[in-house]
């Protein structure tokens, strides 16, 4: 193999490198690139079989290298590096044909687990012939999990006419089973029930697992009308629910015309089962008809996200569990949200109690696995999976009800409110008051325990943050001034040199 890694950051790039180099000799790195537009020159230099590139750069960003290459009609898998909060990229990026994603900063482990999936995957398609396929299962299996030449194409559409009557134009129908957490243990037994049930109506069919995506997947050919099979499925889907083996699995279905689309297909149905989420698991998700669904506007609550940050900063375990409860029971009022939107709520509330988690030290911020965190949000199909979601911080954080402390643990508290306050004013009288203490006894603890007062604590922090933002962005002086709190930018142009001893612009230049 050959590998192509495109990355800005040049020590990430150098570090990446020499991991490829000590974890896989055996993959040639035939290029390097710092931008989008170099990473494009490159792979369509050497065309190689795999692509590790960041998101966010300069010149060009890796989504626009992606499209491009795509258009140039290059196929060559695709790792992506992207940041927690950057989610919707990285959804995007899913879509012009990225195989995998690792989150920043990267770690060894998952770096390398992810190269050698995509390994794995390369070497299945080396194996794609019809003969050596054998069974309609595996050229089933083959098709889904592998991008055929024009030629293996041909080749296989000749097989499938003359050994099952599959001509290039018959209509096949894909019904999704999706099993969640309930895959492994259950899917020998589901599997015989589809085979029951499927050979009961006389039904031709493959059924194949599909393990990455805990789903299996029939694909049906010599029916009579689409019609008429979704209605006998969705009557059967129905039956099946009385069973409570049954509860967490949700179903799919699309038709397409030839082999050549099932690939295509499968991944066009898969997102469309997130509806599960609003519809529930006991409705067939039947695409195109799907995409008719009419939605409300999805107002995010974030009242309910500052109860959370208010309750995590008092330490009071059982208000942020009952928080997060009535943030998961805030979408299922009976109105239709967009499964999409749903799942960018869930994501930036699970986010901000992460941040405030962390600066309140009552998290094991370095045991979480953000990249797991993510998948399971974007990669949930039912209601059930997104609310467990939450579980994945609960297991990391140690909020105390506990009086041990107190007076430690209220300035701990009012340091972590400015922290997520300073940029509306916050003062020290509203978080005195949110800590139920007086404004004059948390301020001489605050002086006592940090060694400044609570004006100078601020002040600072405000800068600190003023500095990042004159570094790391393009936003002009009095929306650096807006951002960090402070409603005058001359006002704060003069506090900033009389603290760091330059201008905020003689100080952004400084450090370019």
């Amino acid at each position: 193999m050959t590998a192509v890694v495109v990355e800005d950051e040049i020590l990430i790039r150098e570090g990446l490198c020499e991991l490829m180099r000590k974890m896989f000799p055996e993959i040639s790195i035939c290029g390097v690139a710092g931008n989008g537009r170099e990473g494009l020159l490159c792979i369509e230099k050497y065309r190689p079989d795999l692509i590790i590139t960041d998101i966010r750069m300069p010149i060009m960003d890796g989504l626009e290298m992606l499209s491009k290459m795509q258009e140039m009609g290059i196929t060559s898998n695709v790792i992506v590096l992207t940041a927690y909060s950057e989610f919707s990229y990285a959804q995007r990026a899913v879509k012009l044909g990225v195989c995998d994603y690792v989150i920043k900063p990267v770690m060894v482990q998952e770096f390398v687990q992810t190269v050698r999936k995509i390994q794995n995957l390369c070497e299945q398609e080396q194996k794609r012939t019809p003969e050596r396929m054998g069974s309609l299962e595996n050229i089933v299996s083959s098709l889904l999990y592998g991008a055929a030449s024009l030629e293996e194409d041909i080749k296989i559409e000749e097989f499938l006419a003359k050994k099952y009557g599959i001509k290039k134009d018959t209509p096949l129908i894909e019904l999704l089973i999706y099993m969640g957490e309930s895959f492994e243990d259950g899917r020998e037994r589901k599997r015989q029930r589809m085979c029951h049930l499927l050979e009961q109506k006389k039904l031709k069919y493959a059924l194949v697992d599909m393990e990455y995506d805990k789903a299996l997947l029939a694909l049906l050919y010599g029916y009579s009308s689409k019609q008429e099979t979704e209605r006998w499925y969705q009557n059967q889907i129905l039956f099946q629910k009385r069973g409570d083996e049954e509860k967490e699995i949700s179903y799919g279905m699309l038709e397409v015309s030839g082999v050549a689309a099932i690939r295509e297909g499968y991944h066009k149905l898969l997102p469309y089962m997130d509806w599960n989420i609003v519809l529930g698991d006991d409705v067939l998700i039947s695409y195109p008809r799907i995409t008719d669904i009419q939605t409300e506007i999805c107002i995010y609550p974030v009242e309910l996200e500052n109860q959370a940050r208010i309750a995590i900063c008092m330490g009071e375990k059982e208000k942020i569990r009952e928080v997060v409860e009535r943030f998961h029971q805030y979408f299922l009022n009976g109105k239709v949200y967009s499964p999409k939107e749903i799942k960018e709520s869930f994501v930036r509330f699970q986010w901000s109690v992460l941040n405030i988690a962390k600066e309140v030290g009552c998290i094991d911020y370095q045991n979480i696995d953000q990249k797991r965190l993510l998948d399971l949000v974007m990669n949930a199909k039912t209601e059930r999976e997104l609310k467990n979601t939450f579980e994945e911080l609960f297991r990391c954080m140690d909020v105390s009800d506990g009086e041990t402390g107190a007076v430690s643990l209220a300035v701990k508290k009012a340091q972590s409110m400015i922290h997520e306050f300073y940029a509306d004013g916050i003062t020290l009288n509203e978080i005195a008051g949110r800590l139920n203490l007086t404004q004059e006894y948390l301020g001489s603890q605050f002086h006592k325990e940090l060694g400044e007062n609570f004006s100078a604590y601020i002040r600072n922090y405000r800068l600190l943050k003023a500095k990042e933002l004159l570094i790391g962005t393009q936003l002009k002086q009095y929306e650096i001034s807006e951002k960090v709190g402070y409603t005058d930018a001359k006002y704060f142009a003069r506090v900033f040199k009389e603290c760091i001893g330059m201008s905020p612009a003689e100080y952004r230049k400084s450090h370019r």
